[in-house]
Parts: C-alpha cells; structure tokens; sequence
C-alpha cells in the first residue's frame, strides 16, 4: 500500500485531497520496529508521531513495576500524535507486538513546515486532533462518573 493509501486510512487526515496526502507523504519516513521494540516511552518528550502500517503495537502504561495494556493498535492508527501540538511529555510507552511493525514517523518540526507553507493542512489536521482529542476527554468523564 502507497503511503497516501495509508493516509487516507488516518482520521486525523481525513478531509484533505491527494494533492494535500502527497505533501505529508513525502515527510514520512519509515521505520521498522521489531518485536517487543521500545517505539515510545512514558514520562520522556515527544518530537515526532507515528502511523502503523502493517502489524500492531501495544500502548500501555508502567507504574512502578505494574505495567498496564491500554490498547492495542493497528494499521491506519497513530501514536505519539500530541507532539504535534506540543513537545509534552509522553503519557504512555509503545512497543511492537510479537510480529513487530512497520511505521511511518512524522518529525513535529517537519509537520509545522509543512503547515506554515499549506495553512489548509494545518487546520484539517488540527480541527481533527481536536475533535479527536475532545472525544477522549468527553470518554475519559463518563467513565470517571
């Protein structure tokens, strides 16, 4: 599959044309992770996201010496996206499942380039995180209550 194939798959890139898909696809680069690789770690500052391609990763979080599986994702989904908005710190590791996986990496700075140079990637993108991100929070207080 073509990377703008993949990226037609990825909610936070829905609404852009193939001209618009192209533009990012030429920022990705891939990277193959191995089983049981260390993609993303916990508590550490993002710079880049990913998108899975082909196998899966397992997000999870580690307190203390208790390790919990959040979820486990799959071809068309992304981790690491909130350092698209910020260099935060990171609220969860990632590691590739026992078949490992392969990803594409997307730097923030490269992703902010591309914005300052098509406004209208910026703010498709954006407004999906942020609905994205909404869904969560609005999932997040309807478990807590």
């Amino acid at each position: 599959m073509s990377i703008p194939n993949l990226l037609k798959r990825v909610q936070m890139f829905s609404n852009l044309n193939d001209a618009e898909l192209e533009q990012i696809a030429e920022i990705c680069v891939q990277k193959q992770a191995t089983s049981g690789e260390l993609i993303l770690e916990q508590d550490t500052t993002g710079t880049e996201m990913y998108i899975v391609a082909n196998g899966s990763v397992d997000v999870y979080v580690q307190s203390g010496e208790e390790r919990h599986s959040l979820v486990v994702l799959g071809k068309g989904q992304v981790i690491g996206e909130m350092a698209l908005i910020d260099q935060g710190h990171r609220s969860a590791s990632v590691r590739a499942t026992k078949n490992g996986a392969t990803l594409y990496l997307i730097e923030s700075q490269k992703f902010f380039d591309l914005c300052n140079a098509n406004y209208h990637i910026g703010f498709i993108v954006m407004r999906n995180l942020a609905i994205d991100i909404a869904f969560k929070l609005r999932h997040r207080n309807l478990t807590i209550a």
